[in-house]
């Protein structure tokens, strides 16, 4: 399983927004994601830094086929506009498994 980590920058205005719809969000959109292929999410909020830790077998296809549905398109509809910036996928620098198996490997 893959291993990603998102980081997308908050409009400080709408906070308290995002934060409300992550601590109570839709079913619909978490079976979204979970058919989608993420196996697991994790996210994370520090100084209007949205910190989004992904597992998944293929990022490219699994994110392709959550933005098709249309439950993820009302869930960007409604969150995209409080983003002060695009996201990122961070590039990772350590892997504690892997660095002890003698090998950083890329996700």
């Amino acid at each position: 399983m893959k291993k990603y980590c998102i980081v997308i920058e908050i409009d400080p205005e709408h906070a308290d927004e995002y934060i409300a719809i992550h601590k109570n969000p839709w079913l619909e959109m978490l079976q979204a994601i979970r058919d989608a292929g993420f196996t697991n999410e994790v996210i994370f909020y520090h100084n209007n830094q949205s910190i989004i830790f992904i597992e998944c077998e293929d990022y490219e296809a699994s994110n392709a086929a959550l933005r098709a549905t249309e439950i993820c398109k009302k869930w960007d509809s409604t969150v995209n506009p409080w983003f002060a910036k695009d996201g990122i996928i961070a590039p990772k620098i350590f892997d504690l498994n892997q660095q002890l198996d003698g090998v950083l490997l890329p996700d």
